[in-house]
């Protein structure tokens, strides 16, 4: 079985006084947040904002805290276990996503918390949600 590290972004913003967090469509039309392989000698929390840079075309991020890491198993030409390191970010720019086309993500909107949660598209996201709501209720 072959393993497969990973590092992502939950990416979220103040908006009319109520904080969004950013999800994506990707290629199975599952919303979720941003996230890829770790390339060789980068850092896990670098690879995360890269990561976020590359797939919605932001940038003006501030790094908040680490969330979690989940673990799961899927398959692409054999079965692979993978682990997500994610990390919350606090964009501060004004501009819209853009998503990589080439990845296969299909759109990327910013959601309330609560909205986020009914849509999201993996069991495994939504604690990160819960914990991401539960760290911005304190600051």
């Amino acid at each position: 079985m072959k393993t497969a590290i990973s590092a992502g972004g939950i990416v979220v913003r103040k908006y009319r006084g109520s904080w969004q967090i950013l999800l994506l469509k990707d290629m199975n039309n599952a919303w979720t947040f941003p996230k890829g392989l770790i390339e060789e000698g980068e850092k896990k929390k670098e690879a995360a904002e890269r990561e976020i840079g590359e797939e919605v075309g932001l940038s003006e991020l501030t790094y908040m805290a680490p969330v979690a890491n989940i673990q799961y198993m899927y398959k692409r030409n054999g079965l692979i276990a993978k682990t997500v390191y994610y990390f919350l970010f606090r964009y501060t720019g004004v501009s819209k996503p853009v998503c990589q086309k080439s990845e296969g993500i299909k759109d990327a909107q910013w959601y309330t918390l609560s909205d986020a949660l009914s849509v999201i598209g993996y069991d495994t996201n939504i604690s990160l949600i819960k914990k991401t709501g539960k760290f911005l209720s304190v600051i």
